[in-house]
């Protein structure tokens, strides 16, 4: 059953307005990163399978400090890759504890709540929520 839910993971379609949108920020010069406590493997199956991988400068993987989000060495990743401070980059997430990690974090994040959700109530709230990621184009 494990591997079964594993290869599940393998097959994940992307939201129909996806694709789109990473293209226009992509024609708009923003760099495009995941961020996942997913292994590099694994994205790289998710992105090319779902012929996203034109679209992305880099895959960040917890693999690379043997620790899972909300650790802040996580969110430390393109940080260090970029040379950039914490609120240079706009972070998204249908994880609350994500939104509230990378927030505090010091990210722009943006809670990506599709169903109508509430937010958790952790120690960060987003000042920013959509729906749908076309939302986003007229946040950055």
């Amino acid at each position: 059953m494990k591997n079964e839910l594993l290869s599940l993971y393998k097959i994940l379609s992307p939201y129909p307005e996806v694709k789109g949108v990473l293209e226009d920020l992509k024609k708009k010069n923003f760099k495009l990163a995941i961020l996942s406590n997913g292994t590099l493997d694994l994205l790289n199956e998710l992105v090319e399978s779902n012929k996203l991988n034109n679209l992305f400068d880099d895959l960040f993987s917890i693999e690379e400090v043997k620790i899972y989000k909300p650790d802040p060495r996580v969110y430390e990743l393109p940080i260090k890759k970029y040379k950039i401070k914490s609120d240079e980059i706009t972070f998204l997430s249908a994880n609350t504890w994500d939104v509230s990690g990378g927030g505090n974090f010091g990210y722009n994040s943006i809670w990506v709540n599709r169903h109508n959700s509430v937010f958790d109530i952790l120690d960060f709230q987003p000042k920013n929520e959509v729906s749908n990621l076309t939302q986003l184009l007229d946040i950055v």
